[in-house]
C-alpha cells in the first residue's frame, strides 16, 4: 500500500490580528491567494490563504478577535522555511526588521543536517529558515 500522505497541503495559523498577520506574511514573500468569510456561532471567521512556491499558509481569525490565547492553545510551534542561502536569508530578514530569536545553529540530522535560525511571527509563532547541508 501507498503512503497515505503525499505532502504538505497547508500550515494553518491561528491569528489573534489577521491583518497584522497577513503585512507579516507578505513582507516575507507571501501573496494572498483566496479570501474567505465563514460563519461561526460566536460570529464570522476571517480566513486568508496565502502562498509563496509550493507552501500555502491559512491565516484565520476567530469571532472573539483580541481576546489573549494561552500558549497551551497554540496549535503550531512553528513553520520552516527551506532557503538555499542562510547567510543571506538572515541579512534580509534583519533588513526586515525581524531580529533572530534563535541561531543561527547547526541541527544535525540525517547525513549532514541543516543550518537554521529563528524569527518571532506576529502571533507567538517561530518562523524558521534553513539551509540543509
Amino acid at each position: 500500500m501507498a503512503e497515505p500522505i503525499a505532502g504538505l497541503a497547508h500550515v494553518g495559523l491561528r491569528s489573534a490580528n489577521i491583518e497584522r498577520a497577513i503585512r507579516f506574511y507578505h513582507s516575507l514573500g507571501f501573496t494572498t491567494r483566496q479570501a474567505l468569510s465563514m460563519e461561526e456561532p460566536l460570529g464570522s471567521v476571517e480566513v486568508r490563504f496565502l502562498a509563496l512556491g509550493e507552501l500555502t499558509l491559512e491565516l484565520y481569525q476567530l469571532p472573539w478577535a483580541g481576546q489573549p490565547r494561552a500558549v497551551a492553545t497554540f496549535g503550531i510551534d512553528h513553520l520552516a522555511l527551506r532557503v538555499s542561502d542562510l547567510a543571506a536569508a538572515q541579512r534580509w530578514v534583519e533588513e526586515l526588521g525581524y531580529p533572530l530569536t534563535e541561531g543561527p545553529a547547526l541541527q544535525p540530522s540525517g547525513r549532514n543536517g541543516v543550518r537554521y535560525f529563528m524569527i518571532a511571527g506576529p502571533d507567538g509563532e517561530r518562523v524558521e529558515f534553513n539551509q540543509a547541508l
